[in-house]
């Protein structure tokens, strides 16, 4: 079974994700973090081992550009693939998220179809569904 988790400190963000995924994908198990920290204890636990991570960038604690270089060079998680979900477009966010080998980067939107689409596009490309 294909998982996704998504480490996004926006609660409200996360139950939309939850719910455009699970409308989409009822088989793909779903997890989440609130936070890098949580991100990274849940990954070190092995309770969580995702197929894919979306990763917002800008979380207390642990932001997502700390989280995506420390994940790249665990020999343990380098290899899954980490998709940039924020509401930033900034240019300079971008060429982080490159330089540091995100997958793919996708800007937040606010409407459910669109969430739905980029879901597909990201599933479609990683999950081979």
């Amino acid at each position: 079974m294909k998982s996704i988790f998504l480490i996004d400190d926006d609660a409200d963000d996360r139950e939309i994700f939850a719910e455009c995924l699970h409308s989409l994908y009822p088989s793909i198990s779903y997890y989440e973090a609130e936070n890098g920290m949580e991100g990274f204890k849940l990954l070190q636990s092995g309770r969580v081992v995702p197929d894919l991570i979306f990763l917002d960038l800008n979380m207390p604690i642990v932001n997502g550009k700390t989280f995506l270089t420390q994940i790249k060079l665990d020999e343990n998680f380098k290899d899954i693939p980490v998709i940039i979900y924020t509401t930033s477009s900034n240019q300079s966010d971008k060429d982080f998220a490159s330089k540091h080998h995100a997958a793919m980067f996708i800007t937040k939107q606010f409407s459910m179809s669109m969430i739905k689409d980029d879901l597909k596009k990201a599933v479609i490309k990683f999950l081979d569904l």
